[in-house]
């Protein structure tokens, strides 16, 4: 919904005038993560910027609401709370979001328990990416036992 309003203000020709044409441009991903910021990290500048994007896209402000919303779910680990922004924000009558809520829908299995409990493959799968990254680098070159060679310990090769 931001990218659609702000992609209207490149259709524009671009003119070499002062800084004040240049506060009418603002990026897509700009304005999410003035959307998501919590209030409280949000510079004086941001808010202002905020303010301006919030009144010609005035739907923003309740998708910043549940921007925050689904950050205090996602940090209660309570899976009830996960539940009810789910549900709410399958009602929202916001494309994007009501896709994002079916989506989390498909597998809230996995959600509730990345939600409840502490435990995390964050550490798996960045090993899984340097392995990968490994492999890639040495694609057609040479085979299985050069990869172990860099992968393994030296201590740990058996021959």
């Amino acid at each position: 919904m931001v990218s659609n309003h702000v992609s209207s203000w490149r259709v524009k020709p671009r003119s070499r005038a002062s800084s004040k044409t240049k506060l009418n441009r603002l990026a897509p991903k700009h304005a999410a993560i003035l959307t998501c910021r919590p209030a409280e990290r949000l510079s004086e500048r941001q808010r202002t910027l905020f303010e301006q994007v919030a009144a010609n896209c005035p739907s923003i402000r309740s998708m910043r609401v549940f921007a925050m919303d689904f950050r205090d779910a996602i940090t209660s680990k309570d899976g009830d709370s996960m539940l009810h922004w789910i549900r709410t924000a399958a009602q929202s009558g916001i494309g994007p979001l009501i896709r994002f809520a079916y989506g989390l829908k498909k597998d809230l299995g996995a959600v509730i328990a990345a939600v409840e409990t502490p435990w995390s493959n964050g550490q798996i799968e960045g090993q899984i990416n340097r392995l990968k990254a490994i492999k890639r680098q040495m694609y057609g070159r040479a085979g299985f036992h050069l990869l172990r060679a860099r992968v393994l310990p030296f201590h740990a090769m058996a021959p």
